[in-house]
């Protein structure tokens, strides 16, 4: 063990390091998904996360396929689409583009 002295903030400390194998990992780049819209209920389409709702890609009455984007919502400055997790009409919409959305509030209502 080596002995070490350490001064924070104005304070000294006295440490004791012991010296361990040195294991070498390869950094590893993590890749992260956007939040994908989940089911509530009845094909109710939720806010994957909580923000701000940029847009809402469709209306009442439109026809959407699964993965269609269906909204828009911002989240520390990233925009995430928001895409339909199934197929349907839509039925109502429960957001509108500026209103503040946490996560799994209900954006969009299909039938």
């Amino acid at each position: 063990m080596k002995q070490y002295r350490v001064k924070v903030n104005g304070r000294v400390f006295e440490v004791e390091l012991e010296a361990v194998s040195e294991v070498k990992q390869e950094a590893k780049a993590e890749v992260k998904e956007a939040p994908k819209a989940e089911v509530k209920g009845d094909k109710e389409i939720v806010a994957p996360i909580g923000g701000k709702v940029l847009a809402v890609k469709v209306n009442v009455g439109d026809k959407v396929k699964k993965g269609d984007i269906v909204a828009v919502v911002e989240a520390m400055k990233l925009e995430n689409e928001v895409p339909s997790p199934f197929d349907g009409t839509v039925a109502s919409i429960k957001v509108a583009k500026g209103a503040n959305v946490n996560t799994k509030d209900v954006l969009i209502v299909l039938a």
